[in-house]
């Protein structure tokens, strides 16, 4: 069975109630992703493959705090330690 690539604007991130399983919101974050998203410092981490990593508020409101470029592609999931991130690229640690 084949399936179609993904589009870069197919990455969607839902917040839901924990309780209720109810969907509080919903948006869409552009890029393809297959690393996990982290929270660490209140905050967030989304890492595209396309070496961008989003950054947001968690709440029953979305806001987006950051997009940050990086040099090469994310395809692992952050490390977090000692109050510092660890990201991986395909280029660079």
């Amino acid at each position: 069975m084949e399936t179609e690539p993904r589009r870069a604007a197919d990455a969607i991130a839902t917040c839901l109630d924990a309780r209720t399983g109810t969907q509080i919101w919903q948006q869409r974050l552009g890029g393809t992703y297959s690393a996990s998203p982290v929270f660490a410092g209140g905050s967030i981490y989304f890492p595209a493959e396309q070496g961008v990593a989003t950054v947001i508020a968690p709440g029953r409101e979305f806001r987006r705090l950051a997009t940050n470029r990086l040099d090469g592609g994310l395809l692992a999931s952050m490390a977090v330690s000692g109050g510092s991130l660890f990201l991986r690229t395909d280029s660079y640690l």
